[in-house]
């Protein structure tokens, strides 16, 4: 990918919590750092292949400029440094890598239960939110 691609970040489009979360962080990509796809979409199984099919939705997933795979929590540092509000975070979310993994495999593993704490209205915002994310990129893309 050229170096000024947006970072690709996956996400589970099944999961509320999940997309609550995404629309959440575009919040911070007022310069479209970040393009969303969902895993269970065909670009996303295409573009996550070096991930087996079985743990895919296990996590979110990103793959920067120079097409590094990150999963996790190890995700949390690329997508801070992209953002320039988030930057200055970032070299801090580098040396606490071990606790941000494990606040997020605590969270990806209980995000059912997560995110009954979203509301539905909140989903719904967040739906709308991701479409017109997505919608821009389309726009550009043509």
């Amino acid at each position: 990918m050229p170096p000024d691609s947006p970072l690709l970040v996956f996400y589970d489009e099944d999961c509320g919590y999940c997309r609550w979360s995404v629309a959440k962080l575009l919040r911070f990509d007022r310069d479209r750092r970040l393009r969303l796809i969902a895993i269970q979409s065909p670009e996303g199984e295409r573009l996550l292949v070096a991930i087996p099919p079985e743990l895919r939705l296990a996590s979110a997933h990103l793959i920067d400029s120079d097409g590094r795979l990150y999963s996790g929590g190890e995700a949390a540092a690329p997508i801070a440094a992209a953002l320039p509000s988030l930057a200055s975070a970032a070299p801090l979310l580098r040396q606490l890598s071990r606790p941000v993994n494990a606040g997020y495999n605590l969270i990806a593993a209980n995000r059912e239960k997560v995110g009954r704490l979203v509301g539905r209205s909140s989903r719904q915002r967040a739906d709308r939110v991701i479409a017109a994310h997505q919608a821009e990129f389309l726009s550009e893309a043509q």
